[in-house]
């Protein structure tokens, strides 16, 4: 059964949701890890080869490094969605080919198809 916009649509917005989701309980784990552990404990523990405010503020740093790709990839689905308005939403928008409706389902945000993606070469 061939993919419908309506069907893509919907699967925009569950990625969407999923997404925000995500993006909520990285936020709340970010909010729950203590910035003044990480100051007050700065020095301490070297000859042990780190310390408890080091963990604390590596964690704190790739949640916020990780909030912010997926914050980005909001706006990668809010332009799948902008696409799904126009005619040509299952066409790449590099080559133009047919994007496919297996690769659309598993990917609802994807742009590209199969082949330009492999040559970008970054999957």
């Amino acid at each position: 059964m061939p993919l419908t916009v309506k069907k893509h649509r919907a699967n925009l917005d569950q990625l969407r949701a999923e997404t925000e989701a995500a993006i909520a309980v990285m936020q709340k784990t970010y909010d729950e890890l203590d910035p003044e552990e990480v100051a007050s404990d700065v020095g301490a523990g070297e000859d042990e080869g780190g310390s408890e405010g080091d963990l604390t503020r590596f964690e704190r740093d790739r949640l916020r490094a990780r909030i912010a790709e997926e914050e980005a990839f909001l706006s990668v689905i809010d332009a799948a969605h902008k696409r799904a308005e126009g005619r040509n939403w299952k066409s790449c928008t590099r080559c133009g080919k047919p994007i496919g409706d297996d690769r659309l389902e598993a990917l609802p945000a994807t742009d590209l198809c199969v082949t330009c993606k492999a040559d970008r070469g970054n999957w």
